[in-house]
């Protein structure tokens, strides 16, 4: 398959998942809905070309196109769960295939209930179980019972708690004052989490529309750092505490005009002046801010220092910062390298992981840089990490 037509698949993945995502939030005639799923219909079309069909199929946790794991960063990672969850092994789509079809699968894999998935004229489903052996190569087991399921998408956020969240974020964009009714609640939701969740990295969300990335990248810090801080045996009110602070960590980009957010062109001195200056825009915004722990105003302010002070806004004096901050430049920085943006591609999960691992000691913390290479390992087993 040429660079484009495997580029063409991966853009039907990141479509396909993060529709799905959005209609387990919204409902299926919501207009993102039918937008991704027309993006999903004219990228796999792209990606058959004059081919009859593609063929997917899951060993584990991945994808695999012609034998080879397929690649492209977090999606073909959380498509691969969205089957694994509904006993799915491989996923053929033909050539004459509808959006329609593309729409009923959506809907299928949104569903919250076990129910089962039929295929269609041009989507066909294969309930096979697929297990890799590195000696043996991979092989079809059938399904029988696929033990504990993964939640795929916000842990046990319910519709109303997301709402709420997304409520939150909107009225804070539009009229600069923080509303924390709702997040404390919602913060809690993603703990509660944790003690059920067979892998919580699964909770991340995908990028739903360009404008929404920093409300997306928000939830997926705060899930990585109430991941860190768990293992390390932090539980009780500060882990609360941590939780609401990644939540907050990049409330200071409110005052970031859009065009700059999403510029495609290099950055101009004076676009970066504006970007560097958001940590202390966040913490001057929720220093006055009503319910809101002083951990995540210290966050705000710190969470771009680096450890080696390269980072800004500059220090003063010998200021430590705070273990919160630490963890929020490893989740920062790992959700940011996994993400697809306007002027940059998304990484690879082994690339963004090996280049990390060799930051610690220098922009990371060398000991939460190491527990968090653990937490990856754990459940991504199988990646390499140079």
């Amino acid at each position: 398959m040429s660079d484009h037509r495997q580029q063409a698949l991966l853009d039907f993945i990141r479509h396909l998942a993060s529709a799905v995502t959005t209609a387990s939030i919204y409902p299926l005639e919501h207009k993102q809905v039918g937008s991704l799923c027309a993006q999903a219909l004219d990228s796999i079309l792209t990606a058959i070309d004059k081919d009859s069909e593609i063929s997917l199929k899951r060993v584990d946790d991945q994808m695999i196109l012609g034998g080879k794991p397929l690649g492209g960063g977090m999606y073909p990672i959380r498509l691969a769960s969205m089957l694994k969850h509904r006993g799915i092994g491989h996923l053929k789509i033909s050539r004459f295939v509808e959006q329609q079809e593309i729409l009923n699968l959506i809907a299928a894999l949104s569903r919250k209930d076990k129910s089962e998935i039929h295929s269609t004229e041009n989507v066909r489903l294969g309930k096979l179980e697929l297990r890799y052996n590195p000696s043996e190569g991979a092989e079809a087991e059938s399904t029988g019972n696929e033990g504990e399921a993964v939640k795929p998408d916000y842990a046990d956020l319910s519709e109303e708690q997301l709402d709420r969240l997304m409520e939150i974020y909107e009225a804070t964009k539009k009229q600069k004052k923080l509303h924390s009714v709702g997040i404390s609640e919602i913060v809690s939701s993603f703990i509660a989490s944790f003690t059920r969740e067979s892998n919580p990295l699964l909770a991340l969300a995908p990028l739903r529309q360009m404008d929404e990335y920093t409300f997306t990248h928000s939830i997926n810090v705060c899930v990585l750092n109430l991941a860190q801080a768990s293992a390390l045996g932090i539980e009780g009110a500060l882990l609360h505490d941590i939780g609401i602070a990644a939540l907050l960590h990049d409330v200071g980009k409110i005052q970031v005009p859009t065009e700059i957010l999403n510029k495609k062109e290099k950055l101009t001195d004076d676009d970066w002046k504006i970007i560097k200056n958001h940590p202390i825009e966040g913490a001057k915004f929720l220093i006055n801010a009503p319910g809101v722990p002083r951990l995540a105003v210290v966050t705000a302010y710190e969470h771009h220092f680096r450890f080696d002070a390269s980072g800004y806004p500059t220090r003063i004096g010998k200021r430590e910062q705070n273990i919160s901050s630490h963890m929020t430049a490893l989740s920062d920085m790992f959700d940011a390298m996994l993400t697809h943006r306007p002027y940059s591609a998304a990484s690879e999960l082994s690339e963004v992981a090996t280049t990390m691992k060799y930051m610690g000691g220098t922009q990371l913390h060398p000991l939460l840089t190491e527990n968090f290479m653990k937490i990856i390992k754990k459940y991504y087993p199988d990646l390499d990490i140079a």
